[in-house]
């Protein structure tokens, strides 16, 4: 990590006059257009969250301590046409895939685009954007995208209390259906990778519609089939003034895998993940106010409890803003939750299934150039369970796009 962040600073090192001769300012593009490049780099140092992990991803990594390298490119070999494609490493470790699609203009016309492949995401707004350097001035992520649950697709618990064991250890859940090695749970929806499917997106001038059928769910996104099931997931926007977005997301496609389906008594009882949303984002001036409410419904079979189909249910709400003091100050804030459904466990025994999570976050952000910001954040977390319910952290981050 520390290597990652001095070969950073290496590369920026020098006045500002030397930076914008230096460092690209946009994306580099080739043949006239036809061909574009893109990147982003993040260094991120902050401290071990070992004991508590509430800022692990799916990839156990830590965001607040990570370099994240993503290189994207598009390709326009005819005018309807385009090829896309990102790859991205985090701590210098496997480069992975993160979005590669073709999409098709049919009509000149017609504001309609088809896309195939590994595409973006057709649910929520958070997942949607461009560069998070450039556009978030926070260094962590909303819970509902970030936090890992004790919801496994390749696991399942065979009673209702082999889920309560594992009540706020969702970094490393253990079960006796499936895989029965100790691996991490899913967010409610994955912001580190994309699902694999078409999607068709139609744009108005007041109205965008996004509409998909993709192979993986929005908590366990996937590059090929692993449970013969699809997913089908959709979002509408209005823009009913200047600077307002308004939104609203469903989704649902089968969850567990094959691994555990086939060990259940009735495989073709539900498993699905469901989830609704509703996203809202204003600008006016200096401000800028997002904020999402995300509801996600896990079918589990209990096969330890004949019967018992239980609905884990969870609810995660976030609401962040940023305000631009000067061009090249700006201070950010968010406040999250996370919260799980109620299961009966016993007489009178009613936990929820997972441990409820709240989290704050305060950033300010120094522009040494309009594409290379400097920030310094304080996160803090707190949890309704587990060994360490309550952490606070600060972290750093160097960040560059073009």
């Amino acid at each position: 990590m520390w290597r990652a962040l001095l070969l950073l600073a290496f590369c920026v090192a020098g006045p500002p006059a030397a930076w914008a001769q230096t460092l690209p300012t946009g994306p580099v593009s080739a043949f006239d257009g036809r061909v574009a490049v893109g990147a982003e780099v993040a260094a991120t140092v902050g401290a071990e969250d070992h004991l508590a992990y509430f800022n692990y991803t799916d990839y156990e990594h830590n965001t607040l301590r990570m370099f994240r390298v993503a290189l994207s490119a598009s390709w326009q070999p005819v005018s309807r046409v385009v090829l896309i494609g990102e790859i991205r490493t985090e701590d210098l470790e496997s480069v992975r895939p993160y979005a590669a699609y073709v999409r098709v203009r049919p009509w000149t016309r017609l504001r309609l685009d088809v896309q195939a492949g590994q595409i973006p995401p057709s649910f929520g707004a958070y997942g949607r954007r461009g560069y998070q350097g450039a556009d978030s001035g926070l260094i962590g992520y909303p819970l509902a995208y970030q936090y890992l649950t004790a919801i496994r697709p390749d696991a399942a618990p065979a009673t209702v209390a082999d889920l309560l064991l594992m009540r706020a250890r969702g970094w490393r859940t253990t079960y006796p259906l499936g895989s029965v090695d100790a691996g991490p749970g899913v967010p409610l929806i994955s912001a580190f990778r994309w699902d694999t499917g078409v999607q068709l997106h139609w744009e108005a001038e007041t109205v965008d519609v996004t509409a998909g059928v993709t192979t993986g769910t929005l908590a366990d996104p996937q590059g090929s089939d692993n449970n013969d099931g699809k997913q089908v997931s959709g979002r509408i926007a209005v823009r009913p003034t200047t600077g307002l977005v308004l939104g609203a997301s469903g989704a649902r496609g089968a969850f567990l895998s094959r691994g555990v389906t086939r060990l259940l008594p009735d495989p073709d009882a539900p498993h699905d993940q469901s989830a609704l949303g509703a996203d809202g984002e204003y600008s006016r001036g200096h401000w800028l106010v997002r904020g999402e409410v995300v509801w996600s419904r896990w079918n589990m079979p209990f096969v330890g409890e004949p019967g018992r189909i239980a609905n884990l249910d969870a609810l995660g709400a976030w609401i962040e803003g940023r305000y631009r003091l000067t061009p090249r100050i700006t201070v950010s804030g968010r406040a999250d939750r996370l919260g799980f459904s109620r299961l009966a466990a016993g007489p009178g025994l009613t936990p929820t299934w997972d441990a409820n999570v709240s989290r704050f976050e305060l950033s300010g952000g120094y522009a040494l150039q309009r594409n290379l910001v400097l920030r310094l954040a304080v996160q803090g977390n707190h949890r309704d369970g587990g060994r360490v319910r309550t952490q606070t952290f600060v972290a750093g981050q160097l960040a560059y796009w073009f």
